[in-house]
């Protein structure tokens, strides 16, 4: 493939954290072409085989041969390349980690079958679309992170404000296609990468708002849900950065970082399931009452579901409580919930705080809590918290020695180790 592309007469830097979708979309624009067009010149897509626009499966992860390809063309290094795709990402990111998680071993498999990868709905900070005030930025607009298409990535730092998701004027996700496409409209050019590419309902045209004006650069929530959501997000950048701490307290056991993301995506689900019992665990009432909202309509989509199901129509679907929340404020109260349920000290506060999770589950849907409470990945502490009955006293006590066994640490034993 390599050697039948020619390089680009011109090319862009990436930026950092850049992510691949938002690369495209500035060289397209850089050119005047479609992004569909600069993916087949780079290699990404076969020549005839665009139909279906750009495929997700390339957010994730390339083969040496398309990475070849697409850094040759680009002139970039293969580093560079790498640099704007989500695999990498994976070492800090459990949900990410092929290693960690075996169901999504193939980079199809990570992006079409793992919903803690964000391939349709795309969160966005103005502000950082409006680039930084350099000339090549002032063209073709700023970066569209890689880490934005992670659930524990709701905020901005840099610009203090909460990300936003949906299109300011028609409501839509803004990149919203049809399923299989990195890019919405891909084959179309002339667009800013800054411009919302949802298709305007009941027509063929295009929405084009911009995300990066005074439109668009609104903040949604009030002062307080900002604060909240912002001194978790330091928190969680924390944890995603390379250079971060290696281990991170698990209900007082140090486990990776990694880990930790797969054990908040658990009891997320916990979360959502058993809402309102954990409401009074929200950072603030407003953010219990945006989980309220949400709760509310993910519990009627589970009870038509269960419905659906016992009329034999179809199977029982776990993921109504599963899926992470598209609002990034949402999303960031749910995991902050769980981030604080992760944070007790000992096993004797922790199934005082998880009892009443851990029966409504139960109550609610016996067979789907246990598999939100064995999901694969979790680490070994998480599960023996969820899978132990507080009323077998002798099971409770030989549980903080079979996680000792298994090479654990507590929080505060290990040199070095993160103590709060």
């Amino acid at each position: 493939m390599a050697g039948r592309l020619r390089l680009l007469p011109r090319s862009l830097d990436p930026l950092e954290d850049e992510s691949i979708h938002g690369y495209l979309l500035r060289l397209a624009h850089r050119f005047g072409a479609a992004p569909l067009e600069i993916a087949v010149r780079t290699g990404l897509v076969v020549p005839g085989r665009g139909r279906n626009g750009i495929p997700v499966r390339l957010l994730h992860d390339l083969d040496e041969q398309r990475l070849d390809a697409f850094a040759r063309a680009t002139r970039l290094t293969h580093d560079e390349a790498r640099g704007l795709l989500t695999s990498p990402l994976g070492e800090r990111y459990g949900p990410l980690n092929a290693r960690l998680l075996a169901e999504f071993r193939t980079p199809t498999g990570m992006t079409h079958n793992n919903r803690w990868i964000l391939t349709k709905a795309t969160r966005y900070c103005p502000r950082c679309l409006s680039g930084d005030g350099t000339e090549i930025e002032e063209r073709h607009g700023g970066r569209w992170h890689r880490s934005w298409r992670l659930p524990p990535v709701f905020a901005c730092l840099r610009h203090q404000r909460p990300l936003l998701y949906g299109c300011p004027r028609c409501g839509q996700d803004i990149n919203a296609a049809r399923a299989g496409s990195l890019i919405a409209r891909a084959s179309e050019a002339g667009l800013h990468p800054a411009q919302c590419r949802a298709t305007l309902p009941d027509t063929r045209a295009i929405c084009g708002a911009g995300l990066a004006g005074a439109e668009a650069d609104r903040l949604p929530h009030a002062p307080s849900v900002a604060a909240a959501l912002l001194r978790l997000q330091h928190y969680f950048d924390r944890l995603l950065d390379p250079d971060g701490p290696k281990e991170v307290g698990s209900f007082g056991w140090l486990i990776p970082a990694a880990q930790y993301f797969i054990d908040l995506r658990a009891l997320s689900a916990l979360i959502f399931m058993t809402w309102p019992r954990p409401r009074e665990l929200a950072d603030t009432e407003a953010l219990a009452v945006l989980v309220d909202r949400e709760a509310e309509k993910r519990h009627a989509e589970f009870a038509k579901s269960r419905a659906e199901a016992e009329a034999g129509r179809r199977r029982q679907a776990s993921h109504h409580y599963s899926d992470p929340a598209a609002d990034p404020a949402v999303a960031g109260a749910v995991l902050g919930i769980a981030a604080r349920l992760l944070s007790a000290p000992d096993e004797n506060e922790t199934h005082e705080l998880m009892a009443p999770i851990i029966d409504g589950a139960k109550e609610l849907n016996f067979s789907m809590s246990y598999q939100f409470r064995r999901l694969s990945g979790t680490s070994y502490p998480l599960q023996a918290i969820l899978l132990t009955s507080r009323q077998d006293r002798g099971s409770f006590q030989r549980m903080g020695q079979r996680i000792e066994n298994k090479g654990f640490s507590r929080v505060g034993q290990r040199a070095g180790g993160i103590t709060g």
